[in-house]
């Protein structure tokens, strides 16, 4: 998205986030004039979207954190004047100190009105003021990131996840270099942004299942057990449906085009229904297609009919009678490749998962809790190791199950510690809360003359300890504090 002033002119990006709301840099929004901080609209515009209208935005309350003259904070979030329910939000993963990544982002530097792209920058490590900014450097020579880019998202080229947003450029031409404020940075600026934290986007594509034998091997039960197989490993942690039998067609290729395959599979499955499916859960759609090799045209059968389909997410079973035919090879080359592809998503989520482990031990001692914190990282970090080890020596059919399974058990890490972490967090909240109720209560007894009561002393000792002993549990001193307040403000109001 790209922020305007008045006459049109870019200002900088910003992201959208949900329906309708957008993040961006602080100082972007201040570029458009004193009267956006004061309630007034500032222009937003869609890019890349055909037919998409521009729309005004203001500034949440609350989450205005305008950037200190050390360059923290600098985060901005707005509301859109109208919501835009199908328009994807950025998928935004929370890392610690990302480094050694390769990015890409999206900016509006003049004179380039509809933006420009930067491709394979590389983040370097933690800069800034308090290491809140993570370095980031352009290549040279080619396009770089500059004035222009500010409240654009940062999106990591392997997973397609965004890790931070641009904050400022580095003013020396011949650097190269600028400065990303990473996503745990922004939350912390700004809890509102939590809610759209999660995880790297899936692949969109659905399985290639590649069977080698007897087209026997792929009649109707056998190959829905092999579907029914692929989902229930593969299904998002939470999801009880295995999917995949909604829709199903079995085409045996022999002698025919690839225009005949897909004429086949549309009478094995309504046209219609199978885009309707597609477009909406395309998981519900599964296709076998045997005897590839005995097509008239092998290639044209996989990359006219089954690979659209595999793109589209969903589930092809395709049968080769041996594995040595060009066919089988190409059928091949695919599951590595989109094997490949998640062993990058999953080397970002075994990052993330440690990264929870960290910040949750950290809550944990912080508070004193003797809550115990699960360490599923290494364990994950072990099975990541030994699926990039795998090479061609395992059938690629296997790893990606075993992909599947790691996946599916590192979003639940992350998940069972983000819970954790937010339990931690609002005890800690509500130990804060009673802590400056009792100092509060104190202050206005000091202010009174009543240092020296015996009574109210005898009453704020035990409160104060059972903050101070026992902070990861705020409520056993919950009640040692307003007694404490009910016995100063009876001293106040019979004073």
């Amino acid at each position: 998205m790209c922020l305007v002033n008045s006459s049109g002119r870019a200002l900088g990006a910003g992201m959208l986030l949900g329906e309708s709301t957008v993040l961006t840099c602080a100082h972007v929004v201040q570029a458009a004039g004193e009267e956006a901080l004061s309630g007034a609209r500032v222009l937003v515009r869609f890019v890349g979207l055909d037919g998409m209208p521009e729309t005004l935005a203001a500034v949440r309350p609350g989450c205005w954190v305008p950037p200190s003259d050390d360059g923290r904070g600098d985060i901005a979030l707005l509301d859109l004047t109208e919501a835009f329910p199908h328009v994807p939000g950025a998928p935004l993963v929370r890392l610690g100190a990302v480094r050694d990544r390769v990015v890409h982002t999206y900016g509006f530097p003049a004179p380039h009105r509809y933006g420009v792209w930067v491709n394979n920058a590389e983040l370097a490590g933690p800069a800034g003021a308090a290491g809140e900014w993570i370095q980031l450097n352009s290549p040279l020579p080619g396009e770089r990131v500059r004035r222009g880019f500010s409240g654009a998202g940062v999106i990591d080229k392997a997973t397609g996840a965004v890790l931070g947003m641009v904050v400022t450029e580095y003013t020396d031409e011949r650097a190269g270099l600028a400065y990303l404020i990473p996503v745990e940075v922004i939350v912390r600026h700004v809890p509102d942004v939590a809610r759209w934290v999660g995880e790297p986007p899936r692949p969109s594509a659905g399985p290639l299942i590649v069977v080698i034998g007897d087209r026997d091997s792929a009649v109707r039960e056998g190959f829905l057990a092999q579907v029914r197989r692929e989902r229930r490993v593969s299904r998002p942690p939470g999801t009880d449906r295995v999917r995949g039998e909604r829709l199903a067609a079995i085409v045996d290729a022999t002698g025919k085009t690839a225009g005949e395959v897909a004429e086949h599979v549309s009478a094995g499955i309504s046209t219609g229904e199978v885009l309707t499916v597609l477009e909406a859960n395309p998981e519900d759609v599964a296709v076998a297609v045997t005897g590839v090799e005995d097509a008239r045209a092998p290639e044209e059968v996989l990359t006219d009919v089954v690979r659209p389909l595999v793109d589209k997410g969903a589930t092809v079973l395709v049968q080769f009678s041996g594995p040595d035919s060009p066919g089988a090879h190409l059928a091949r080359r695919w599951e590595n490749e989109r094997n490949a592809r998640r062993l990058d998503r999953l080397a970002l989520l075994v990052d993330m998962v440690e990264h929870e482990e960290d910040r949750t031990r950290e809550r944990a001692a912080r508070i004193g809790s003797r809550t115990a914190v699960p360490g599923s990282s290494a364990d994950l970090r072990l099975r990541l190791a030994a699926l990039r080890s795998a090479g061609a020596r395992i059938e690629p059919g296997r790893v990606r199950r075993a992909l599947a399974a790691t996946e599916r058990d590192a979003e639940a890490a992350r998940w069972e510690l983000v819970r954790r972490y937010a339990e931690l967090d609002a005890l800690a909240a509500r130990h804060d809360e009673l802590h400056g109720r009792l100092r509060g209560y104190n202050a206005k007894a000091t202010d009174a003359g009543l240092m020296e009561d015996e009574e109210l002393a005898d009453l704020y000792r035990p409160a104060m300890a059972a903050l101070t002993t026992r902070p990861a549990e705020p409520e056993a001193a919950a009640g040692l504090v307003e007694r404490y307040v009910r016995a100063v403000r009876r001293r106040l109001e019979g004073a």
